[in-house]
């Protein structure tokens, strides 16, 4: 199977767009209750890069992920999408003592039609045929209902599913509904694919079908960040590998050397264990 999608953004981006990376957070923190869940995250995803994230279970990997399309709001620090601030907007000059203000929901759904996000569980509607869980959200944003077919046909195609517009959700194994989940994100063009364990639902059996339209995506150069714990698949399509411990980053690099010879103990540790 291969997919294949053309970037949102023009090929007209300005030189400073092009030399900034196209994901970048700083001093990210969030909090829930007295639990800090992320502590001062700093991290660049240049375009057209995969990042994965690695950690144990509540190391802060998912929470990162909905902060980057404002699913949960951070306390304190940013992110930036293609130069944009996501969620916010500054009072004044950033560089000269701005304050944030949020932006209304409906800028911050705007901004979420770029960031193209797949979640653990599938999230298709179940009253909906496959074609109807795609076009909605082209329909919804302007997209003519003939495009937006015609768009959904092609990915269908892209992930192995061709001919199965008019399947309900219930009638297709766990495999083909995630797969459904990922061409439905894709039918909004997105220039940002974020990945939440979109494996970790699925029989083992199905797995594969799954990471290899990822794979597919990552040869088109689709900038990506992807919370998984398939070490092979992220040794195999990362570009970088960014393990994560009680809300830190505390090791990041190419997977060559992050999954094999990692530096910091809990990272080794980590990966004693899953590999």
């Amino acid at each position: 199977m291969s997919v294949s999608v053309s970037a949102a953004g023009g090929p007209a981006e300005t030189a400073l767009e092009e030399s900034l990376p196209l994901v970048r957070i700083r001093g990210l923190r969030k909090n829930f209750g007295s639990h800090r869940v992320l502590d001062g995250i700093d991290l660049d995803v240049r375009e057209g890069e995969v990042t994965v994230l690695l950690g144990p279970s509540g190391s802060g990997k998912s929470t990162l992920l909905r902060c980057v399309n404002h699913l949960e709001k951070p306390d304190s620090g940013f992110v930036e999408v293609a130069g944009e601030l996501i969620g916010y907007r500054y009072d004044g000059s950033r560089n000269h003592g701005g304050r944030l203000h949020e932006l209304p929901h409906r800028q911050v759904t705007r901004q979420r039609a770029h960031i193209g996000m797949v979640f653990q569980q599938f999230n298709l509607f179940g009253h909906m045929t496959v074609l109807e869980n795609i076009i909605e959200g082209p329909v919804a944003a302007g997209v003519s209902r003939k495009q937006a077919i015609a768009t959904a046909g092609e990915l269908l195609e892209g992930v192995g599913l061709a001919g199965r517009e008019g399947s309900y959700p219930r009638q297709m194994s766990g495999g083909q509904q995630q797969r459904v989940a990922i061409a439905r994100a894709l039918a909004m063009q997105p220039r940002l694919m974020l990945f939440d364990e979109p494996t970790s639902a699925l029989d083992p059996e199905l797995v594969g079908d799954v990471l290899a339209v990822i794979r597919d995506l990552a040869a088109s150069g689709m900038t990506m960040i992807v919370v998984t714990h398939e070490i092979g698949f992220a040794r195999e399509v990362a570009d970088s590998v960014v393990f994560l411990d009680d809300g830190r980053i505390v090791e990041s690099g190419p997977p060559a050397s992050v999954l094999t010879s990692p530096r910091h103990q809990r990272a080794r540790a980590f990966l004693a264990a899953v590999l």
